[in-house]
């Protein structure tokens, strides 16, 4: 995975297992919920004074939503990589009830203003308030697609080698889990890995941790996009 920093986070009291979509049993209070994850960089001739409006009516959107868990935020790392996005938003609610209208509009307006987009939807059992990330304060997202040709095998060892980092001692929470059969479309990623840290510190000794650097050669050789994004919150 890129050796880039990755910021965001999660609440402590939904932190009990460091593994979501794995082997490991479920973190404390998960339940099955459906996670919008995009990440998206706004039109170059979008202004920075419409970025930040634009912005302030997408949050006031999912604020009249009452959505289980929304959050949205913006890179916190400087350094320009092809493959990093600029903002981020999750959005979390019950699998058996549709998004409101008035955020789905939402939705269709803010990805008008949009360049490019990279999206995972998924179900699975989370924390009530998993996308809001209460409390933590360094979130790593990367999302992934196999390459077509990459084998079943190439695959499981891939996804298990990311399973692995979950275990690393510095990681607050950890979801690596793959997009829902039905989510389909151009952005639509295969994989999402979500990664909580409580400082950016441990973010830092997780991504130069030696087993990181030896997944890398093997993840590049099969994998054919990825995006990430690093968002620092609560700072």
């Amino acid at each position: 995975m890129p050796n880039r920093r990755h910021l965001m986070a999660l609440s402590a009291a939904a932190t009990a297992a460091v593994m979501v979509g794995g082997a490991a049993a479920q973190p404390v209070g998960a339940r099955p919920a459906r996670l919008e994850t995009r990440l998206f960089n706004f039109k170059p001739d979008i202004s920075p004074d419409e970025t930040a409006a634009v912005i302030a009516r997408f949050k006031a959107s999912a604020a009249s939503a009452d959505l289980d868990g929304f959050m949205i935020g913006r890179n916190a790392i400087p350094q320009q990589f092809p493959t990093r996005f600029e903002w981020i938003y999750m959005a979390q609610w019950d699998p058996d009830a549709p998004l409101p209208a008035q955020f789905t509009v939402a939705q269709d307006q803010l990805a008008a203003l949009c360049r490019d987009e990279a999206i995972c939807d998924l179900s699975c059992p989370l924390p009530a308030g998993y996308g809001a990330a209460p409390g933590v304060k360094v979130r790593h997202t990367v999302m992934f697609s196999f390459k077509p040709d990459a084998s079943p095998e190439d695959r499981e060892r891939n996804v298990n080698a990311i399973r692995g980092m979950g275990k690393l001692p510095m990681v607050q929470n950890y979801l690596v889990q793959q997009h829902m059969p039905s989510a389909s479309g151009p952005d639509q990623m295969d994989w999402q890995v979500v990664g909580d840290f409580a400082s950016m510190a441990d973010y830092h000794a997780y991504s130069d941790a030696p087993v990181h650097l030896a997944i890398r050669q093997d993840f590049t050789a099969h994998t054919s996009r990825v995006a990430f994004l690093d968002v620092e919150l609560n700072p």
